[in-house]
């Protein structure tokens, strides 16, 4: 009997050693712009669905660049298994240009997911779309511009193009290149007004209302709604400000036209940038991979959404087959259920 129960308390003793201790959970930095949206939540989401342990830590700037330095450092101190940059401003700040990298100053030796970036190519952010060979992984998320101008041109024509130029943002200054490369193969002409800034150089709320109504005193016949967190932060007085001018405004992202009043946009949805870049970190993670190995990913679907109150304000209503692809939204106020029309 004795030499059975030591017999049992070795087998035990044996199981319990061979067991294989709990994983403990991912740890995942999140560097964000304006604090966690849809990409943001989307990204989170994903860990969830796939039951994948993970502890994450969101770091917001707030919208001040400023204050980036300070999260990187943070990021430095806490070394977490993986970090996630949202935004241009964000990214190039925690991994630098791929030809200016300092060691001292950005990530370098954990790997770094970017999401909600406009152009990693033009940022500087990559070499190649095929990879970044270093430690740095991301994914596409604005269509190109020319497709979100033909698909525009879908709607309504226009020949007059205004922009509201934001110095303090790269998406902007991108965005306005890329306009103004596109619009001789478009027949447009590009007509821009700078946001006046405040003393610490970012761009004041106050010269909004005051650039679009110069936008529609030049005849612009539509309104170009770039990348640009500031904007989208604005975004019921940009596009309201447009309205009140009956000038149709094109959005690159959704919400302007979903929360505001932006004719329509053609974008990929930021939920679906947050799922996709979720798979590429869970790659790096899970699968050992090197994110510099990893092709820039770029989502397969869009979206073209409508705003039909603002069309019926505008008496620009979409054409009948519009409406076998696009998604509506501000249907309420014909119903009479919601926002009122007029």
């Amino acid at each position: 009997m004795r030499y059975l129960l030591a017999t049992l308390l070795f087998a035990l003793g044996f199981a319990t050693a061979a067991a294989p201790a709990a994983k403990p959970p991912y740890h995942v930095m999140m560097l964000l712009y304006r604090g966690c949206e849809e990409a943001c939540r989307g990204f989170q989401d994903h860990f969830r669905r796939q039951q994948t342990p993970v502890r994450f830590t969101l770091l917001d700037a707030e919208q001040d660049a400023r204050r980036l330095p300070g999260l990187v450092a943070e990021v430095k101190r806490q070394r977490p298994d993986l970090v996630v940059a949202w935004g241009t401003t964000v990214a190039l700040e925690t991994a630098g240009r791929w030809d200016a990298v300092d060691p001292t100053r950005h990530v370098t030796d954990i790997p770094v997911v970017f999401m909600a970036v406009s152009d990693p190519l033009r940022s500087g952010l990559v070499p190649s779309l095929a990879g970044s060979r270093r430690n740095l992984a991301g994914t596409l998320y604005l269509l190109p511009l020319s497709e979100q101008l033909r698909a525009a041109r879908l709607y309504l024509p226009f020949h007059r193009v205004g922009f509201l130029s934001n110095s303090a943002e790269l998406n902007s200054r991108l965005s306005l290149e890329e306009l103004r490369a596109q619009a001789p193969h478009f027949g447009f002409t590009v007509v821009t007004q700078s946001l006046p800034v405040d003393g610490n150089g970012q761009p004041s709320v106050d010269g909004i209302a005051g650039s679009v109504a110069a936008l529609a005193a030049a005849g612009v016949d539509l309104l170009y709604f770039s990348p640009d967190s500031f904007l989208n932060s604005q975004r019921r007085l940009v596009t309201g400000s447009a309205l009140a001018h009956r000038l149709p405004v094109l959005a690159a992202a959704e919400r302007p036209v979903a929360d505001a009043d932006a004719l329509l946009g053609v974008f990929i949805p930021y939920d679906l940038i947050g799922r996709l870049s979720a798979r590429l970190a869970l790659r790096i993670l899970e699968d050992g991979t090197a994110p510099g190995e990893l092709a820039i990913g770029r989502p397969r679907h869009f979206s073209y959404l409508i705003n039909l109150r603002v069309a019926h304000r505008l008496q620009r209503y979409p054409p009948l087959p519009l409406l076998d692809i696009a998604e509506i939204v501000g249907t309420d106020c014909i119903n009479g259920k919601g926002k009122p029309c007029d």
